[in-house]
């Protein structure tokens, strides 16, 4: 334990290859000697010349002219104000810009006798009227940053209508299952953030992502190196960055769309007034698909395969969905802001199917019969965020807490009269503080401490019984600590390095076994970036990651879906622990954009359904296997042919290698996966778009077998209504392909299972947008423009 302090703290005050851990006194760091001498302070507001309110978030840039050269920019804050270090003895020049008002200069006059200046600068606002402007975005939908991947939701003009899935199709990296679930460079352990922030249904992102409207994003972050700051949980982090509106007054927007196969409703309500900003939505979709399904077991002794019980299903599921949330953000003065946020969701989840069973011989093993189950959820979380920024850029300490708690009730009529009854609760709660400090211009360190407790309990019963026949209840705690440090180094190097400690502990009782588990890991980072001529870029990088297993998995309670099939976890599951290294390369050409990257990761205990045959019936549990390795390649190209035409291609390919424990038969099984996909976006006019985009997916491997490959596509168009006022969207899914059917296998020396669930995939939907208010763009946060500003110092 000491070791792993000692080791932590050494990371953390590292200076960095080559670099002097002694700040020089040199024009080159002319805050930093500020900071040693005396120094002066300059103050001052930005406002309108006609109507004296202030101008929010203007761009301020100091200019030496002793040394003929711009220094540190900054922002002013909501109220126009800012605040600047500058050093005695030198001629300065301040230089503020807006959007819609001319841009000034101005001399920064000398102090007064407490070394204080204070400014009061008065920007004249555009007097020319525009009566039409055609603005078309050259920036690329896809670009690489240090260490993420980032999709640009809002310049996609086709990225509207049905929900966050939808737009996690187009993301480069991210395969979206049939299921709903993500699976990221060929894994499933991929954990979902909203701005950053995790919540109760972080690990369960098809839940998480039927909350989310398409239209609401703006950004997909697809976090493949995550940094020591980041909970070690999840082999990739996506997260879902939403849109804000920071336009005076009152806006609000109204959604609505129908379809075949399902029809959305959302509207969202602003306010910002002077130092308070609040926003709410109510969201609701409905989903609504008939089914079919088969299943064949089979029975091997040797070389003879005799069909056991086939099953043949129809019926009927449908999901509602409803989420209403609320956010209130209030600034406490310039550098200080405090966050609120609700959040309440209700679903419902009910299939109807008939079934026939019937033999090798055609007989009829089991009766035929009309099979019911109702899940009803209910999840509550919220966040309470406080955050204050110093007087440096990126200096700031933030601290949150968020939690949740989700109730679900399972209802199954597998069989009549029998009725199994399942109820789980699961708590979570999330304590966090961070800070961050400048050591100099080019070297950032963070540190920070969390403590991550939850709860899962759950319970089976069913109409035989007045009592619970099973229950669990499991407790969690972890606690955690990092430090990270970026330096920017000459010849256009960056480095990361960081140190993440986790200590987990379990408190596990069950009915007939009570037990505790307690482990330890550190957690290494580094990543290496050299910025090369003409906007390439090469990187490289390494991590530990873990996954800990869901909630989903822990819980003991058999879930009988008909007579032939069963499903339980365990709540003795073993975290899987992973480590990757991956090498990626960028460049952009104009319009055109190219990133290719190569990745190896090593999966220990990885967690794999395990299917076991008991008489005529097939039972699937949860288990740690030995280990997986994974090694693959990906490709993004995006090539703008014309001036409204821009294609994306996409390929990814993996090889997978999966061996089991002793204890399972010592299986093993490899193979190749991979998946293509493409989006073409052409634009017939200034306010018309059409996209085709779609992907295949090929087979992948399991550890008993294989699930089948799959396909997807949509044609969409898109009218933007005039001044910005919102949109109509027209939206086709799969015309050509009534239904998909998906396939899975399943093989050992004992018996094989082939299921297969069609799915009518088919649809059609129209959305329309009408937004009510100032329509005007939507504005990024002091924050991030601080930290989008730091990260161009080295081009200044």
């Amino acid at each position: 334990m000491k070791a792993y302090l000692v080791i932590w703290l050494l990371i953390g005050t590292l200076p960095g290859f080559g670099a002097p851990t002694t700040p020089f006194r040199c024009p080159a760091d002319t805050f930093a000697v500020a900071r040693l001498e005396s120094k002066w302070i300059v103050q001052g507001t930005v406002t309108d010349s006609t109507s004296g309110q202030s101008v929010p978030y203007a761009t301020l840039q100091l200019f030496d002219l002793r040394q003929q050269r711009p220094l540190n920019g900054l922002t002013a804050d909501a109220n126009g104000k800012f605040t600047v270090e500058i050093l005695p003895g030198t001629a300065y020049r301040i230089d503020v810009s807006s959007v819609g008002f001319a841009p000034k200069s101005l001399p920064v006059p000398p102090p007064d006798a407490h070394q204080r200046t204070v400014l009061a600068i008065m920007l004249k606002a555009n007097a020319t009227t525009i009566r039409e402007v055609s603005v078309r975005a050259s920036k690329p939908i896809v670009e690489e940053q240090l260490d993420r991947l980032v999709y640009h939701a809002d310049r996609d003009n086709t990225a509207q209508g049905g929900l966050a899935t939808d737009v996690l199709r187009k993301v480069p990296l991210v395969t979206v299952l049939p299921d709903g679930g993500l699976s990221v460079r060929g894994t499933a352990n991929v954990k979902l953030l909203v701005n950053g922030r995790s919540s109760v249904l972080s690990n369960n992102p098809a839940e998480l992502l039927r909350q989310i409207p398409a239209e609401s994003i703006k950004t997909v972050e697809v976090i493949t190196s995550p940094s020591a700051k980041y909970d070690a949980e999840g082999a990739t982090l996506i997260n879902i960055v939403t849109k804000k509106n920071l336009a005076q007054g009152v806006n609000a927007t109204l959604n609505g769309g129908i379809g075949s196969t399902g029809s959305n409703a959302a509207s969202t309500l602003s306010m910002n007034y002077k130092k308070l900003s609040i926003s709410s939505s109510l969201t609701g979709n409905w989903f609504y698909n008939p089914f079919a399904a088969e299943a064949d077991i089979y029975q091997i002794r040797g070389t003879d395969r005799q069909l056991v019980t086939r099953q043949q299903a129809s019926g009927t599921i449908g999901i509602q969905v409803v989420n209403a949330n609320a956010n209130a953000e209030y600034r406490l003065s310039g550098k200080s802001r405090l966050l609120v946020g609700l959040n309440h969701r209700v679903r419902r989840v009910r299939t109807d199917r008939d079934a026939q069973f019937s033999s090798g011989t055609g007989e009829t093993t089991l009766p035929a019969g009309h099979y019911q189950s109702l899940i009803d959820s209910k999840t509550n979380d919220w966040t309470v965020e406080y955050n204050h920024t110093f007087g440096r850029v990126q200096q700031e300490l933030t601290l949150s807490w968020t939690g949740g708690i989700t109730r679900n009730q399972t209802l199954a009529t597998p069989a009549p009269p029998t009725q199994a009854d399942i109820r789980s609760q699961n708590d979570e709660q999330v304590f966090q503080a961070d800070y961050q400090h400048p050591i100099r211009r080019n070297w950032l360190v963070e540190t920070g401490l969390r403590l991550t407790m939850r709860h899962i309990g759950n319970s089976l019963s069913d109409s035989l019984s007045t009592q619970r026949l099973t229950t669990l209840d499991y407790r969690q705690q972890i606690s955690a600590g990092y430090v990270s440090s970026q330096w920017d180094l000459k010849k256009k190097w960056s480095l990361r390095t960081g140190l993440r400690l986790e200590h987990t502990h379990n408190d596990i009782r069950q009915t007939t076994d009570q037990r505790e588990q307690q482990y330890l890991n550190l957690f290494p980072s580094v990543l290496f970036q050299k910025r090369l001529k003409n906007a390439r870029s090469l990187k490289f990088s390494y991590g530990m990651r873990i996954q800990r297993p869901p909630a989903q998995l822990l819980n003991p309670a058999v879930a009988t879906t008909d007579p032939v099939s069963r499903y339980t976890g365990s709540p003795l599951l073993k975290p899987e622990q992973m480590q990757t290294a991956e090498l990626s390369y960028s460049t952009y050409i104009k319009a055109n954009s190219l990133i290719l990257s190569a990745f190896v990761r090593k999966t220990s205990y990885p967690i794999s359904p395990y299917n076991a045959l008991i008489g005529s019936t097939l039972v699937t549990q949860y288990v740690n296997v030995d280990r997986q390795t994974d090694i693959g390649l990906n490709l993004y190209m995006s090539v703008k042919l014309w001036q409204r035409w821009q294609t994306i291609g996409t390929a990814n390919l993996y090889y997978a290698s999966v061996v089991s424990q002793p204890e399972q038969g010592n299986l093993t099984n490899r193979g190749v996966n991979y998946t293509l996909g493409t989006l073409s976006t052409y634009e017939l006019a200034k306010t018309w778009a059409v996209q085709l985009y779609g992907g295949y997916n090929s087979a992948r491997l399991r550890l008993q077998g294989r699930d089948q490959a799959f396909t997807y596509y949509q044609l969409s168009v898109r009218k933007n209504l005039p001044q910005q006022k919102g949109s109509i969207a027209l939206g086709i899914d799969n015309p050509l392909q009534r239904r998909a059917a998906w396939v899975s296998y399943n093989e050992t020396d004992t018996f094989a299972f082939r299921s297969i669930a069609y799915q009518y995939n088919r649809g059609i939907r129209l959305t329309v947008i009408y937004r009510i208010g100032k329509s005007g763009p939507r504005q990024e946060s002091a924050k991030s423009r601080e930290r989008r500003q730091s990260d161009l110092k080295e081009e200044q």
